[in-house]
């Protein structure tokens, strides 16, 4: 089993069927999928914030909607673990559906209406400073009242609450006003890759102390800074780091593949992780490292099935 955190999967198939491509996963990503072995993933609503078009957000989970209800045969959104456990009886994909940023949400009651709909997770803010949260965008502002009404909610419900792309104030916000398990879907360690996007040493612990999860991915950037090291092994050397940091339990996968979402690019430009298919090389090269299979089996799925079984009702 293997669980990847975090995929822009929705906007994908929003984007493929404006250009007329319906039904899009099979054809570009069913393969991938099945060749890394992943069994469950949190698929993702990301919505540009420079976009023009003010009912985009809508539009893409309009469309999730429609093309994973008429693709049942390889999905099953998961509501919760339960949901979990029999996707793997039917050999589907378990599907979370989710928010990379709400910029777009409108209100508490529209979150409750995409809740009603499947949605169980989400991110305040992607990198943009919005009415909810800030992003890495700016490094003053943090976590608003209306932020603060949304995350009330979220933990009411009971949906994943995501610290990806929040900005150091948002973060220490975030973490100070929730109470229960909460994660970094997708990211890596600042100590081997002093990149916007990753985490100091302190933030880990404060993931480890939330019983959280930090989902480690595989951006060529977030990676290493020199090319020669944006290669498979040295992701595995992050998934270490935050192992040796905060310990087994708190360190999963959130492979964040999305070159898909640019019309030339044809790989992930990792070396041994060119695509999703090379999942697996990430794995060998934990064995090497000397992780076991019960440790590798924590870091594949068993983590991040804690706190779905924590969170999700």
């Amino acid at each position: 089993m293997l669980f990847d955190a975090h995929g822009d999967i929705l906007t994908d198939m929003f984007e493929q069927t404006t250009k007329g491509n319906k039904n899009s996963f099979k054809s570009r990503h069913l393969t991938h999928y099945k060749n890394a072995g992943i069994t469950h993933s949190i698929f993702v609503n990301w919505t540009d914030p420079k976009t023009d078009d003010s009912k985009l957000f809508n539009k893409i989970f309009e469309n999730a909607f429609k093309e994973i209800n008429e693709n049942k045969d390889i999905f099953k959104v998961c509501l919760n673990y339960a949901d979990m456990e029999q996707s793997l009886k039917e050999d589907k994909i378990g599907v979370i559906l989710g928010m990379e940023g709400i910029m777009q949400l409108e209100d508490v009651n529209q979150l409750k209406d995409l809740y009603k709909k499947g949605v169980r997770h989400a991110g305040l803010t992607w990198n943009e400073v919005n009415k909810f949260s800030a992003g890495l965008s700016s490094e003053t502002e943090g976590l608003t009242l209306l932020g603060k009404e949304i995350l009330t909610e979220m933990e009411k419900l009971g949906m994943i609450i995501d610290l990806a792309h929040s900005n150091p104030r948002s973060f220490n916000e975030i973490i100070d006003y929730t109470n229960g398990p909460i994660i970094i879907s997708h990211g890596n360690t600042k100590a081997l890759c002093n990149h916007i996007r990753n985490y100091t040493d302190e933030q880990l612990n404060m993931i480890k102390n939330r019983n959280g999860v930090i989902g480690i991915c595989g951006i060529a950037s977030f990676i290493a800074e020199d090319k020669e090291n944006q290669t498979v092994q040295y992701m595995a050397k992050h998934i270490d780091y935050a192992v040796n940091l905060i310990g087994i339990d708190h360190v999963g996968i959130g492979f964040d593949v999305c070159y898909y979402l640019n019309e030339k690019a044809t790989s992930n430009n990792v070396e041994g992780f060119e695509t999703m298919s090379d999942a697996p090389n990430l794995f060998v090269e934990l064995e090497k490292m000397g992780y076991s299979s019960t440790d590798i089996d924590k870091i594949k799925y068993q983590n991040f099935a804690r706190i779905i079984k924590q969170v999700l009702r």
